[in-house]
Parts: C-alpha cells; structure tokens; sequence
C-alpha cells in the first residue's frame, strides 16, 4: 500500500488553531483543532484513523502550514532570512578560524600557543 500525503492549513483563532485537512483521495476537506501547532500531527493522524480508517501505515508526510496575516508572514520571513544569514557567518567563522589556526601552526607555533591568539592579541 502507497502512503498518502496529506497537507493541513493552520488558522490561528482564540487560543486555538482551526486545522483544515486536505490529501491525496481524502472524498473531502476534513477539520479539527489543536491548542499547540506541535499537537496538530497527531490530532490529524487520530482525526484520519477515526474519520476515516485510516491505518497509520497508510499516512505519509503531514504538511503543516501555519497561515499568517501579511505583517506577521513578512516579519517570519525577515526572521527566516536573518537566522540564515546568521548561520552562514558562524560558518564563515568557522572556517576562517580554521585556517587561521593552519597558518598559525605553518609559521612554527605550537597548538597550545596558537589556541589564545585572537585578532586582538596578535600584532602584525
């Protein structure tokens, strides 16, 4: 048996999410709640096994989709994009101070010598 996917469209309302459930040969859209959007999985899989018998083998991927109003999805994306670009200079960072512990250790200092050296401490 194929698993079938199914895709949940998050509406957020007073102090719940509306979830309404859409997939793959589900007759119609179904609906249900969750207080907490990391319950929705599993309300969803006991909403389709109650609903509809279906088996839990018979469940591939839940997509979650939280729908926002256009300030907050904007504000999320800006957040997104900040965290990436975050990541990619830690990474960066990393690098550099790798090869600057190589180039470091090339002109003769030991490891030990060369872990306190920062850009502050060393002079050209």
């Amino acid at each position: 048996m194929t698993a079938r996917n199914f895709k949940v469209m998050a509406h957020r309302g007073e102090g719940w999410w509306a979830l309404e459930v859409t997939g793959d040969d589900l007759p119609y859209p179904a609906y249900t709640q969750a207080r907490r959007l990391d319950q929705a999985d599993g309300i969803v899989r006991d909403l389709l096994a109650l609903r509809f018998g279906t088996t839990e083998d018979a469940v591939g991927q839940i997509k979650i989709v939280p729908v926002l109003d256009a300030a907050l999805a904007d504000e999320v994306s800006k957040t997104r994009h900040a965290r990436e670009q975050a990541e990619r200079l830690r990474a960066d960072a990393s690098a550099q101070t790798r090869r600057t512990a190589r180039h470091l250790k090339e002109q003769g200092m030991a490891q030990r010598a060369s872990a306190p050296c920062s850009a502050s401490r060393i002079k050209p």
